[in-house]
């Protein structure tokens, strides 16, 4: 069970929180409130998150800056963290006990209709367990992307696969931001090159890879191994941010 920190709640709508309020604009400060308790180091309220989190410059405007605010709670609250955008590394972290703040874009509305920040708090095969501080009753409804792919368990607790995190998060760069406890190894776990997805025909790829990759097949600049293509997942995703910033147009 998960004690959720929530944003939406009613006492929050009149409390700033930089140019907006808690209500509106704290979920980065939210998911980090969320990631210390699941890990056992801190239980901050979230309007002392929040306060930290102008102090230190990582209220900007449009949300929060999370590389300075782990910059500053890291030192307070004594924590670890790095940033990947691999989802075999998310998925090695979770299973070794870490936590993760997932940075949720726009370009797939799994999460949020724009950007948020959410936390993931625990890893079952590829089911990620995320917590949400942005609730509110229909929201996991609203869309069949999320009446498909998500499963609610609780306020502010719901399931979904690694699959599903990689593309509500693949026009961010980081994607997911890796908690650890002093305890913990900060290092990427010997799993992870056994977790790494490999797509040997271009039909395996996933379809919101398969833009970018054919524009590289086509021109030529990819030819596989002999033994098929043999593409990560991580190398397709990378493919395909590069494709959104127009940098495979040839």
């Amino acid at each position: 069970m998960y004690d959720v920190t929530f944003q939406t709640e009613a006492r929050y709508k009149s409390v700033k929180y930089g140019q907006g309020t808690i209500y509106s604009s704290a979920c980065g400060p939210a998911s980090l409130c969320n990631a210390l308790k699941v890990l056992g180091i801190a239980s901050v309220g979230l309007p002392t998150m929040c306060k930290l989190a102008v102090s230190c410059g990582a209220r900007v405007t449009g949300g929060t800056d999370m590389h300075q605010l782990l910059r500053a709670a890291s030192k307070k609250y004594a924590f670890a963290y790095r940033t990947t955008s691999k989802n075999a590394e998310l998925l090695a972290h979770l299973k070794s006990g870490g936590t993760a703040i997932l940075h949720a874009g726009t370009e797939y509305k799994l999460f949020s209709t724009s950007g948020h920040f959410v936390c993931a708090a625990a890893a079952k095969g590829s089911t990620i367990t995320v917590l949400d501080s942005y609730w509110y009753s229909s929201k996991y409804t609203s869309s069949a992307i999320r009446r498909n792919y998500v499963h609610v368990v609780n306020k502010g607790v719901v399931q979904t696969s690694l699959t599903q995190c990689g593309k509500a998060t693949i026009d961010r760069a980081p994607s997911y931001y890796l908690l650890s406890s002093p305890k913990q190894d900060a290092h990427p776990s010997e799993q992870e090159e056994s977790d790494m997805t490999y797509y040997k025909e271009f039909k395996d790829i996933p379809l919101y890879y398969q833009d970018a990759v054919k524009k590289l097949l086509d021109a030529g600049a990819i030819a596989g191994t002999g033994k098929g293509l043999e593409l990560s997942e991580d190398l397709c995703r990378a493919f395909t941010i590069l494709d959104k910033a127009g940098l495979l147009k040839l």
